[in-house]
């Protein structure tokens, strides 16, 4: 996995530095909160490319690590349960309240919506990514996933080379969402996904 995330980083910086003459780059440093799948609440922090490649698109390549604080609820199955006609619907024990710190690489594709001028605009993305899953209890081993991501986010230039992203983009709805299809495995049968807790997100970017 290390040789796969050097990879990553070494094809990232020669994209960079190869980036065509005028092609807008930034770099963001993020951080938030986040909800998870087996009741994990944490906060988030990571970094982020974005570079220009026509118009009001961009690709963007993004690190984080999702830091574990706690379990929002509890409701493990100690026992198997039983429906009326006796099928056993739950693993035996069935846990969702796993430990875990999560690593996840991600590629992105951004399209940006002006909405005031050049100052304030509008990303929605979608991309994919893996999560490296860092199990701290016996529920589990640790796994590799991949992952499904969408955001949407609102982007706030402040002079000539700093921008803010942050969100929640309206209310306090999430508006960054991760999903996998594949299971954690272990003892629970639960798909991962993660969200921005709230949608509490704030990231500052240097445009280059």
């Amino acid at each position: 996995m290390k040789r796969i995330f050097l990879v990553l980083v070494a094809t990232l910086c020669s994209v960079a530095l190869n980036a065509q003459d005028g092609a807008e780059r930034i770099v963001y440093l993020n951080g938030g909160g986040y909800l998870a799948s087996h009741n994990n609440i944490g906060i988030c922090t990571g970094v982020e490319y974005n570079q220009q490649f026509k118009g009001n698109w961009y690709w963007g390549a993004r690190f984080g690590a999702y830091l574990y604080l706690g379990n929002a609820w509890v409701y493990d199955m100690p026992a198997p349960m039983a429906d009326p006609a006796g099928n056993y619907r739950y693993k035996d024990p069935y846990r969702n309240t796993v430990k875990q710190n999560i690593y996840k690489a991600d590629a992105m594709l951004y399209y940006r919506l002006r909405v005031f001028k050049d100052i304030a605009q509008l990303r929605a993305g979608v991309g994919f990514g893996v999560g490296i899953h860092d199990v701290t209890d016996d529920s589990c081993g640790d796994r590799i996933i991949p992952y499904l991501n969408a955001s949407l986010n609102w982007i706030v230039r402040c002079g000539k080379n700093l921008e803010l992203v942050f969100s929640p983009t309206i209310a306090i709805l999430p508006s960054e969402f991760d999903y996998s299809f594949v299971q954690l495995g272990g003892q629970t049968d639960i798909n991962p996904w993660l969200m921005n807790y709230l949608g509490l997100s704030l990231g500052i970017g240097y445009r280059f």
